[in-house]
């Protein structure tokens, strides 16, 4: 009895149109059944900003956009302080600003009060997975706040949401399907990991891997090569980790130069140099574990017998037919989402949030072209997605979201700034275009949403932030030592290591961690805190003015900083004891350094940017760097990323809950009013 009530129970989630029928509906409200005056349509992409957008309108490249610029609305959309994806797409999520849902970053930090080992930790602020002794990890979304497609899809409208940022782990809906996107965690239970396996990584080098990579040493013998590539998380009987599931893969070089035979499992694929091959299935095991099953690609870089063999391995995304973690809802086998998307457009597809391969290409492992092939691939079954549900007559409310914009931005600004440190002008001239390239692909992508609305249909499409050049970094943390706020250990000038390891908290006043954040090692608070809190304020005003007056002697006595923002006046609510004490907002061309993310403290105040990763935004002064929105309707004149979620409830007539800060964003047609 029980597994026929969640099998009917499944068939509802799963929008089946017998079970929606059978409860009528009042038309134009979103309820479940009957017929329906008018859908919403939400199209997000990440990272397009405003500048670019009206230029290339303008240039006549973008005619869908131009069309609803002139017919509909277009409003540069006030985002979140600092403007970066995590932060934005929750308050967009939420309807609330960071004080309320509680992510002000990428990275936050845990406190520590036990005693021994540091203080401070550093950890991925939006989501916690936690690798258990027995079955599958358990994830838990760090967001506060209930999703505005979550309240209306329990309450009635039918729900997609495909690839929405930092919707993982998925938002159960009882009339509701969703896909996660960005923050959706490889097979490793990391953001985003590539693999490289070549004759040209030593083991020292292998124990020194990029930042989102592991290296992987290859012995070639007798023409064959052998390595276990990794997936998830053993926890051995004590809790701990205790190593990783492996799949054991072979490369069989030749015949001839630039050929190699793939065995993994059963199957033997031929790879040819340069070569990106499709998803492959691949099994992960380990002594007393059930098998789990991923899917990546593979790129052979080089064979060259007897000696070279260099394989990249794209990050193991978790398998959508058979997921390890729950990547969609619903998720029961009779009715499982990210299966049922596979089926829809035929093809396996990546499920991994970050799913361009940026980490590969800022390692530079992989190269422009081969980066830019798969962003192709990834927006082709993307936009398949969007096209399927768009086919379909099971939904009110269609939630859909491409990341490529911003990722195409942070890896090609330096093709469209001759003074980048990574400019290179031949590069230039064979991909200098792919940020407009990639604004050409949103506006066909538009055209075919166009094309397939009812005339009652609404449509939004927004982004979450604009963009910004990003040519040199602020050593924060160095910049706090000089100035008497932060100390080392043995009075050294400067650290290698990150994590704030090296960090003498005893003398410490302040420390940056983050990609604009500083925090105050605060009486109470920290375990070893040394501020009391009557100095908060002026110490707060001493690091914010001597920031704001900080200049570049290198680079003409260049402004770094735009603001310092007190944390405890722009991060209000409920959430907001967790809010960095001081948020950064740099002028364009500048953002922390690399180093200080992870709290490093390199020598010396300034770096030149050298990765190709070469455009930014996550650390700039939210003024300064807006997302958009556009219409096939009418717009009221201030907008935000605060006002979608109210926009959404208004639309079907569901109540605006208290805890909202925004509006919609809407004009009636019929009184002009919001």
């Amino acid at each position: 009895m029980r597994r026929l009530v969640v099998l009917a129970m499944t068939l509802g989630l799963a929008g089946c149109d017998r079970c929606d029928r059978s409860a009528g509906s009042t038309p134009g409200t979103g309820a479940t059944g009957g017929a329906r005056a008018a859908r919403l349509v939400i199209l997000g992409f990440d990272g397009v900003d405003p500048r670019w957008l009206e230029r290339w309108a303008e240039q006549g490249k973008l005619p869908h956009v131009s069309r609803l610029m002139r017919e509909g609305g277009y409003r540069h959309l006030t985002t979140t302080h600092p403007p970066q994806s995590p932060v934005a797409w929750t308050s967009f999520a939420t309807g609330t600003w960071p004080g309320e849902h509680g992510i002000f970053d990428f990275i936050g930090r845990r406190l520590v009060t036990t005693s021994g080992g540091l203080p401070v930790v550093p950890e991925i602020a939006t989501s916690r997975i936690e690798p258990q002794p027995v079955g599958p990890p358990v994830a838990t979304s760090l967001r506060h706040g209930e999703p505005f497609w979550q309240t209306l899809g329990n309450d009635g409208v039918r729900v997609v949401a495909i690839n929405v940022p930092y919707s993982f782990p998925p938002d159960p809906m009882r009339h509701g399907r969703m896909l996660s996107g960005l923050g959706t965690p490889d097979l490793r239970e990391t953001n985003s990991t590539f693999t490289y396996a070549g004759t040209d990584v030593s083991e020292e080098r292998a124990r020194r891997p990029p930042g989102g990579g592991v290296l992987v040493p290859l012995r070639l013998e007798a023409g064959r090569a052998r390595f276990d590539l990794e997936g998830p998380t053993v926890v051995g009987a004590n809790g701990e980790p205790a190593g990783r599931m492996r799949c054991p893969v072979e490369l069989v070089v030749g015949p001839e130069p630039g050929e190699a035979t793939l065995v993994v499992g059963s199957r033997r694929l031929p790879l040819r140099a340069g070569e990106m091959t499709e998803l492959l299935e691949l099994t992960f095991e380990a002594e007393g574990k059930r098998p789990v099953r991923g899917i990546a690609r593979f790129l052979l870089l080089e064979a060259r017998p007897p000696a070279t063999l260099r394989l990249f391995v794209s990050p193991v995304s978790i398998h959508p037919r058979e997921p390890y973690l729950p990547i969609g809802f619903p998720d029961w086998p009779e009715a499982r989402f990210s299966a049922q998307l596979a089926d829809a457009i035929g093809s396996l597809y990546k499920t991994v949030g970050w799913d361009h391969d940026t980490s590969a290409l800022t390692a530079e492992v992989i190269d422009d072209t081969t980066f830019l092939r798969d962003v192709d691939d990834v927006e082709r079954h993307r936009r398949a997605m969007l096209e399927a549900m768009l086919g379909r007559d099971d939904w009110d409310l269609l939630i859909w979201v491409s990341t490529a914009p911003d990722r195409v931005a942070h890896m090609f600004y330096r093709l469209i700034d001759p003074h980048h440190p990574r400019h290179d002008a031949s590069a230039a001239a064979r991909h200098g275009d792919a940020i407009e390239r990639e604004y050409v692909r949103m506006d066909e992508t538009l055209g075919r949403v166009l094309e397939r609305l009812r005339p009652t249909d609404v449509l939004l499409v927004l982004s979450d932030h604009g963009f910004h050049n990003y040519r040199r970094g602020l050593h924060v943390n160095q910049w706090l030592r000089q100035q008497g706020l932060l100390a080392l250990r043995a009075d050294a000038t400067h650290s290698s290591r990150e994590l704030l390891l090296d960090v003498d908290w005893s003398r410490t006043r302040a420390y940056a961690l983050g990609t604009g954040q500083i925090y105050l090692n605060l009486r109470g608070r920290e375990r070893d805190g040394i501020v009391p809190p009557e100095e908060v304020p002026a110490l707060l005003a001493r690091i914010r003015d001597g920031l704001l007056a900080l200049r570049d002697a290198e680079r003409e006595d260049a402004r770094v900083v735009e603001d310092v923002l007190i944390g405890s006046e722009i991060f209000r609510g409920a959430r907001a004891s967790g809010a960095p004490d001081l948020q950064l907002a740099f002028t364009d061309g500048y953002r922390t350094s690399w180093e200080t993310i992870l709290g490093g403290i390199p020598e010396g105040l300034f770096a030149d940017n050298t990765k190709k990763w070469s455009g930014d935004h996550a650390a700039s002064d939210a003024r300064r760097t807006p997302g958009i929105l556009l219409s096939n309707r009418a717009l009221r004149d201030a907008v935000a990323i605060v006002d979608l979620a109210p926009t959404a409830l208004a639309f079907f007539g569901r109540s605006i809950p208290p805890r909202y800060v925004g509006r919609s964003v809407l004009i009636d047609a019929r009184t002009g009013a919001p």
